[in-house]
């Protein structure tokens, strides 16, 4: 259960990671969708002309704006339509023309075509269309009211149009979306169209209202077909014609817009990878480079000091061994077995030194002989009283006095550490 306590918390890391990706990317899923208009905005800015989103942090105001683009919202879940982040306001064709016409703002507002069931599916069915009742409830509520929408035969339609003679561009829909010529009232124009029908209109009394009746034309499915990118750039050109400097608002949200912009407003930044440089800009690199030394110092150290690391069965001997002689020195202290003790510590420490010169097999009483003999050539004198000294303990430790004991202890430990062990 205890291992499984780390896997857990990574399983439980790994899956708040995905679910915040998922919720920074869902917002600009449409927008990247074949029904999206991500393309429009990449191609208009390719082309020259600035373009700006809807923000649910920024304050636009509508006398920094050239053309403001808005996508006719029908019901929820009913149409593929982008979807804008906070509060939506007034959203709807009727307030939308009112706040164009009072603030004299260039707007384009497109008629919705596709269900979202396109986007889950991947495929455009002709049962997949929105029912043009619902948009024409939607018209019925504005001064466009009796314009109707058409739909042509299921397939590509293809003509060649143009806001002049001289920039003739041929355009391709799939299951086209127009006005029916016929039902535009006295004061409406034409502003583009085909064989098939109105694919602009423009009325009175709502001269900076535009009504795009296909939105195939502007969006990322549409731009790649025949000249239709082409084409888009030209209209939103020609549709700017109130300052042709300011940039295009690809509103998603269809909140109304400020007259002027407040002097006090946030921002809101776009972060990207090379902002991590930051992290490492000074003071911030002395930092990092003092860590990351008292890491490297701490690092060595402990290799250093303690080696690489023992085996685990070798370990294991190692603390049996030591546990061993804890319990048999304990035992000879209670038994008052002080000597015996004393006698096997100088035994064991004379074949520890024996086997350190000799090797693994000289622990034994030829090992301990030959050491005596090697320390003899060394120093006769002292390697006699240290011979001496640790056969009587050996011998005769348990039978002596504490003072004798204490006596042939203290001259053991002085011969000992006065011969030089190194090798000749």
């Amino acid at each position: 259960m205890r291992n499984s306590a780390p896997l857990l918390v990574l399983g439980l890391l790994l899956v708040a990671a995905a679910l915040a990706i998922f919720a920074l990317s869902r917002g600009s899923d449409y927008d990247r969708s074949p029904l999206g208009n991500k393309g429009l905005e990449l191609w208009l800015q390719a082309k020259g002309i600035p373009v700006v989103r809807s923000d649910p942090h920024i304050v636009r105001a509508s006398s920094e704006i050239s053309l403001r683009i808005l996508s006719l919202p029908i019901s929820e879940g009913e149409v593929a339509a982008p979807t804008g982040d906070g509060e939506k306001g007034d959203v709807g064709l009727e307030n939308w023309v009112s706040n164009a016409s009072n603030q004299e703002l260039p707007t384009l507002i497109i008629m919705p075509k596709w269900r979202a069931s396109v986007l889950t599916d991947g495929i455009a069915r002709q049962s997949d269309l929105v029912d043009l009742s619902l948009i024409q409830g939607e018209l019925s509520k504005t001064d466009f009211s009796n314009i109707r929408l058409q739909r042509g035969w299921p397939g590509f339609e293809e003509d060649q149009v143009g806001l002049s003679r001289e920039q003739l561009r041929k355009i391709s829909l799939f299951h086209a979306q127009t006005f029916d010529r016929a039902s535009l009232p006295e004061g409406c124009q034409e502003i583009l169209g085909i064989s098939s029908g109105s694919l602009i209109v423009r009325c009175e009394g709502n001269e900076y209202v535009d009504l795009l009746s296909d939105p195939d034309l502007l969006n990322n499915h549409g731009l790649a077909l025949a000249e239709n990118a082409a084409f888009a750039v030209s209209l939103i050109n020609h549709l700017r014609v109130k300052d042709e400097t300011g940039p295009v608002y690809l509103d998603t949200s269809g909140a109304p817009l400020d007259d002027v912009k407040p002097k006090d407003e946030g921002r809101s930044y776009e972060r990207s990878a090379s902002d991590l440089k930051r992290f490492f800009a000074y003071p911030l690199s002395v930092i990092w480079g003092t860590l990351i030394l008292v890491a490297a110092i701490c690092f060595w150290r402990g290799a250093y000091r303690f080696g690489p690391p023992l085996r685990e069965a070798s370990a294991n001997i190692e603390m049996s061994k030591t546990a061993a002689i804890e319990a048999t020195a304990r035992l000879l202290r209670l038994s008052g077995n002080d000597g015996r003790m004393t006698g096997q510590f100088v035994l064991h420490l004379l074949a520890d030194k024996a086997q350190q010169f000799f090797g693994p097999g000289a622990g034994n009483e030829a090992g301990i002989e030959r050491l005596f003999q090697r320390l003899a050539r060394r120093d006769q004198a002292t390697a006699k009283a240290l011979h001496s000294s640790a056969q009587a303990l050996i011998d005769r430790g348990h039978v002596m006095t504490r003072a004798d004991l204490h006596r042939n202890l203290e001259i053991f430990r002085k011969s000992l550490g006065s011969i030089d062990l190194g090798s000749r």
